[in-house]
């Protein structure tokens, strides 16, 4: 019974040692607290503006500006999708589209002696 005794007072003496000691260290200033509202309120402005940001991006990926000859999908964003499914953007084989009420065409933006840079893939329009 002494033991229990000894042991429970020696418990008792170490927490409200740590309580003590650590009361002091777990107050945070009043600057410290500023500047933890303003990085969360920052935080939180930026990952509104991403989203929105996205869902722009998005609505443009989705919304249709017009079809070419051959029956490929122009999107608002530039990229085309063909009749096959095959999904890529003209301006990375040095293509332009262009569309004007829903009709679309596409042209080589420029060769060096008669020759694209870029390749002519899928085909001229």
């Amino acid at each position: 019974m002494k033991k229990f005794f000894a042991t429970a007072l020696a418990s008792v003496l170490m927490i409200s040692t740590l309580m003590l000691s650590g009361a002091g260290a777990a107050r945070a200033d009043q600057a410290a607290r500023n500047r933890n509202t303003w990085l969360g309120a920052a935080a939180l402005l930026a990952g509104i503006a991403i989203e929105s940001n996205v869902a722009h991006k998005n609505r443009l990926a989705h919304a249709i500006q017009g079809y070419l000859p051959d029956g490929s999908t122009v999107y608002q964003d530039g990229h085309v999708v063909t009749p096959y499914g095959y999904s890529y953007y003209p301006s990375q084989y040095g293509q332009q589209v262009a569309c004007s009420n829903g009709s679309c065409y596409i042209t080589q933006q420029q060769t060096y002696n008669g020759y694209s840079p870029y390749g002519s893939y899928p085909a001229r329009y």
